[in-house]
């Protein structure tokens, strides 16, 4: 589950980044709904998710690094702007997508 919302959260923060075109959110959401999967996070509130990633593996010296796509099918780990990542999460947690 975790998994399916993360890759629908990385999609979203690259077309954020202006990396993929918007459309490739509803395209990855459409594949991820067609597998089965979650396309909707738990709402844990934009502060705890901010905390946890703070912690993961891909963090350097305090700095959230995240998955994204530099084009369909080409990933990178990258920083992005903690604005930016909340808004991604806010869109993430709610059930009216």
């Amino acid at each position: 589950e975790a998994v399916g919302c993360g890759m629908l959260m990385a999609t979203d923060l690259s077309a954020s980044l202006g990396l993929v075109p918007a459309s490739a959110v509803d395209r990855m959401r459409r594949l991820l709904q067609r597998a089965g999967l979650p396309t909707v996070a738990p709402d844990l509130g934009t502060g705890r998710y901010m905390e946890l990633m703070r912690r993961d593996k891909k963090a350097e010296g305090g700095e959230i690094r995240f998955v994204v796509l530099e084009s369909l099918g080409r990933a990178a780990v990258r920083p992005a702007p903690d604005a930016l990542v909340a808004a991604v999460l806010e869109r993430a947690t709610r059930a009216s997508h």
